[in-house]
């Protein structure tokens, strides 16, 4: 069901790059272990996947079986809920705010920040991509050429669609015998979905066991939701047919597969905000040749700021050595040993420019900055401009929610509507959450707990400064001033 996604990649996207090798000499990938990395990426997936977090009304057999084979992560984030920013946190090793205009959504890349792939293909590791890698924004180089992330360009002439067939190739030429990376962006399960596929394919709004509380239980909300299940199921049988193909090759034992998300599902309140489900997301990985004790459940708190360290150590590879800004995430490889050697108190997340909105007078856009911490059960939000709208003004559409059936219909409802208030209306500076009994944020508890919210902030803040973010730091308006190469929109526009 995920064919229909093809043409809405676009020229912002960077898709179905090549299978060849990064020109480099290959005896400089003699220094690297011979270590596969098979990256899988949805686009806008939750945790909904049947055996490895428990959802009744998908079927994910293929990620399924590699969870019992490997290893699921229980507490996996991302440090921001829109693509963009996120996919540049997870090349780079560092959280948004940290990558100057790549913390917006849509923005221009600064050239000076190295990925991770780049610094593989300085060793000659033969890397490969299909489908989407980073955007949708603008990535040059300092010399103003498009930006491939160490990818190499693809060759002239018809290539095969199929993910799977290319990772075959890939298999079969370069990365034959050799370490290697290969990065398949999945479109599913990303809007728009078709009508009503998830009634066509068997399923009944009666399968949903539960509706988040900041939706209306309604039949219009579960069949988007079954409709989105149809998209989910439809990456996993991506998962499946890539997973195979390793297998046929005689590489799944020295592959480390990693199968994710770059955000929350695309619903209201969650892709673009700021609260837990829109960050937690689904991180399932095997190992053969890594992973101690398979088929655990990983407790402590990772991040997608993580992955980059994290295939630089199985590769062999220091950060120091790849020219690389410092990272700010590390290494999860003690995880996979079953050997920590680091405590993760806490994780913490954030926003800024989403989809841009005009700022009076000039063309630049306001962005909804908020910064967030979890620790324990307890969710702690602060947004810093709380006058503001959170998913844009009104007269915009509300553009930083993705249009649907579910939020057409709270639009319709009105802002006096309870749904209305928790999906667009403006919040105040300071939100408390407690996940243990409110999954889904919508009993703030802040006024009640003010000790505890002060806690929380000064330990969200201290660790802000010694990340240098901007916005702690009294200078968060470069965000908002950072262009974007889409324009910005205006009411009644």
């Amino acid at each position: 069901m995920g064919g229909h996604h093809t043409a809405r990649l676009g020229p912002l996207l960077l898709a179905a790059l090549s299978v060849a090798c990064a020109g480099l000499p290959t005896a400089a990938a003699d220094a690297v272990r011979k270590t596969g990395v098979l990256f899988i990426i949805a686009d806008d997936a939750s945790c909904h996947l049947r055996e490895a977090y428990g959802c009744r009304w998908v079927r994910t057999p293929h990620i399924d079986r590699l969870a019992r084979e490997g290893l699921v992560f229980d507490n996996a984030y991302v440090p921001t809920s829109k693509c963009a920013p996120c996919r540049a946190a997870i090349l780079t090793g560092r959280n948004p705010w940290q990558l100057e205009a790549a913390a917006n959504h849509i923005p221009t890349f600064p050239p000076r920040f190295r990925a991770f792939t780049e610094a593989l293909a300085d060793r000659g590791v033969p890397l490969a991509a299909v489908g989407k890698v980073w955007g949708p924004g603008v990535a040059l180089t300092a010399a103003g050429a498009n930006r491939s992330w160490g990818f190499p360009p693809s060759p002239a002439g018809p290539r095969p669609a199929d993910p799977a067939t290319r990772l075959r190739e890939f298999l079969a030429g370069p990365a034959a015998d050799a370490p290697f990376f290969f990065w398949f962006g999945s479109a599913d399960p990303h809007r728009p979905y078709a009508p009503d596929c998830g009634l066509a394919a068997g399923k009944t709004p009666a399968d949903i066991d539960r509706v988040p509380a900041c939706w209306p239980d309604t039949d219009v909300v579960r069949r988007d939701m079954l409709d989105y299940a149809v998209e989910i199921e439809a990456f996993d049988a991506q998962v499946g047919a890539l997973v195979a193909a390793l297998e046929a090759a005689g590489r799944a034992d020295d592959t480390l597969v990693v199968v994710t998300s770059d955000h929350g599902m695309p619903f209201p309140r969650l892709k673009g905000h700021t609260f837990d489900a829109a960050h937690r997301v689904p991180l399932v990985i095997r190992w053969p040749a890594g992973v101690v004790r398979p088929g655990r459940r990983v407790e402590p708190f990772v991040s997608a700021t993580d992955l980059a360290a994290t295939f630089l150590e199985v590769m062999g590879v220091d950060p120091a050595t790849t020219g690389m800004e410092p990272l700010t995430g590390t290494s999860f490889a003690d995880l996979l040993r079953d050997a920590p050697v680091r405590e993760r108190p806490f994780v913490i997340v954030g926003r800024e420019r989403n989809d841009v909105r005009c700022r009076p007078g000039t063309e630049s856009g306001l962005g909804y900055p908020a910064r967030a911490i979890r620790r324990g059960d307890a969710f702690y939000v602060h947004n810093f401009a709380p006058d503001r709208w959170p998913c844009g003004d009104p007269d915009l559409d509300l553009a930083d929610t993705d249009d649907g059936p579910t939020k057409r219909l709270i639009v319709a409802a009105g802002p006096d509507d309870p749904c209305w208030k928790l999906c667009f209306g403006k919040r105040p500076a300071d939100e408390l959450y407690d996940l243990a009994t409110d999954p889904d944020c919508v009993t703030n508890l802040a006024a009640g707990r003010p000790e505890e919210v002060r806690r929380l902030r000064e330990e969200l803040f201290a660790e802000l400064t010694r990340q240098a973010d901007p916005r702690v730091l009294g200078r968060g308006d470069v965000f908002d001033n950072y262009p974007s190469p889409r324009p910005a929109q205006r009411p009644g526009k």
